[in-house]
């Protein structure tokens, strides 16, 4: 349902003042196939276990694909959405060369393109994706080639943190030398509004590293598959927490999209309520 808000929020209700939105929208587009389909599944996984998938063969591994192109779209778009935040605040004469509409959508599908040649590496024998008795669920086969998912983890999580945060760095830096230097109220407006989208993003971004961090640590470390199967449930199904969380941060924390959930789901009714009631309290005697 969030990701669904998203979306709608994204094409018709707030008007694109920045090309962020295109990458916010691409990173809840693909996070619905893990929260419709993958999700799902898996919850189907640990219920019913690897007996389940045997009468269906393939469908274990197309889950597996799938959700491996979906992560991998996911998480760039976070970094394509903090690159694009970084450019705007730090390089603001370079950002319309840089981005356009075009030049957006041309990057989220060279994201999907990564995420669909690391599966594509499986059929020359590098690396899998099957059913993993640890984590009981459809996934990145993490022992076929230990070295292919080093680099798979590197790929999927470390470059998007360490390249998102450097971003976020160089704009918190920005901020602060612009925080001490006189400039007029126009210029400030614009300032404190640019601070409160990259403030959202940032939240964001702190949300798919805690979420991520874990199992990109877990897949490398267990070499020898001997953690217990506890931890690797656990971390594996909290990183999957990751595409139900956005939403709520983009409520919380950003005025446009709660103006355009609260326009569509009346999410503010409870609090008006609530306000009402204190109002008509009489006061004590």
């Amino acid at each position: 349902m969030g990701n669904v808000l998203i979306l709608v929020s994204v094409s018709s209700i707030i008007k694109m003042r920045s090309y962020e939105y295109i990458f916010i929208g691409n990173l809840a587009f693909s996070d619905m196939y893990v929260t419709l389909i993958a999700d799902p599944m898996n919850i189907v996984s640990k219920l019913e276990g690897e007996r389940f998938f045997h009468s269906y063969p393939r469908l274990c591994p197309a889950i597996a694909y799938l959700c491996t192109i979906s992560c991998i779209n996911s998480l760039g778009s976070i970094t394509l959405m903090s690159f694009s935040r970084y450019i705007f605040t730090c390089h603001s004469k370079y950002y319309n060369n840089i981005f356009s509409k075009r030049s957006c959508i041309a990057m989220c599908f060279g994201l999907y393109l990564i995420g669909i040649l690391l599966v594509l590496l499986n059929l020359a024998g590098i690396g899998d994706h099957s059913f993993d008795r640890k984590s009981l669920e459809c996934i990145w086969d993490r022992m076929a080639t230990y070295y292919y998912t080093v680099i798979f983890s590197i790929v999927l999580v470390w470059i998007p943190v360490m390249l998102t945060g450097f971003f976020y760095l160089r704009i918190y830096c920005k901020f602060r030398k612009s925080s001490k230097q006189v400039m007029d109220l126009t210029s400030y407006d614009q300032q404190r509004k640019s601070m409160c989208f990259a403030r959202t993003l940032f939240l964001i971004y702190l949300v798919f590293a805690t979420c991520w961090v874990p199992y990109a640590l877990i897949i490398v470390m267990d070499r020898q598959d001997t953690f217990p199967h506890e931890a690797h449930l656990i971390i594996t199904t909290f990183a999957h927490l990751h595409p139900s969380i956005n939403w709520l941060v983009y409520y919380m924390t950003n005025k446009n999209f709660k103006y355009a959930f609260n326009s569509m789901m009346k999410f503010d009714i409870c609090k008006k309520e609530n306000i009402k009631r204190i109002q008509v309290q009489p006061a004590p005697e």
